[in-house]
């Protein structure tokens, strides 16, 4: 079964990347056949139900990511990388998509122009998403990030504080992590 999990990444990697048409359906059946033929077996030891279990949740992960992937290429759309722009940063005044923000915040108060962008990719992604949520007022904003940066400065004892805007599964993700110096 492992094997058989293996092949069927590989196989699913080369139809995503184009140099398949049609997904492998074929091997994706012959693989569940086989998961339910152990399930049905007796006399099985706990270590080889527990590495059986552990083989099946992963091949339902994996299930589940390429359909997710094969419904974003029906509707047109590419699906979106985890990695992809993670540093875009967007330029004053252009308007353009965000997938991925990230930008790093060491006083906010002294960094205005940051916050002020971070403000922006927010406020922008929530417009393209149209989000009924409104968003604050800036001077909020600027405080609830100033008492973020504070807080997680001396949490951690970092230096700056990173802030990432994302887009994952439909909804707008807004996350502050403690940077190293």
């Amino acid at each position: 079964m492992e094997e058989g999990l293996r092949r069927l990444k590989i196989e699913y990697h080369i139809f995503f990347n184009g140099n398949r048409k049609k997904p492998p359906e074929d091997l994706r059946i012959r693989l569940e056949r086989l998961a339910k033929q152990l399930s049905e077996r007796a006399g099985m030891t706990q270590a080889q139900r527990f590495r059986y279990t552990t083989l099946l949740t992963r091949y339902y992960t994996y299930r589940s990511l390429w359909r997710r992937i094969l419904q974003e290429r029906e509707k047109g759309r590419e699906p979106k990388s985890d990695k992809a722009n993670l540093n875009a940063k967007p330029s004053p005044g252009a308007r353009q998509s965000i997938e991925h923000f990230r930008i790093s915040i060491t006083d906010p108060k002294a960094e205005e122009d940051k916050v002020r962008s971070l403000y922006d990719a927010l406020t922008r992604l929530k417009e393209e998403e149209n989000s009924e949520e409104s968003p604050a007022p800036f001077p909020q904003f600027a405080k609830y990030i100033a008492a973020q940066t504070h807080d997680i400065r001396n949490k951690y004892g970092c230096i700056s504080v990173a802030y990432i805007i994302a887009m994952e599964e439909g909804a707008i993700r807004f996350t502050a992590a403690a940077e190293n110096p």
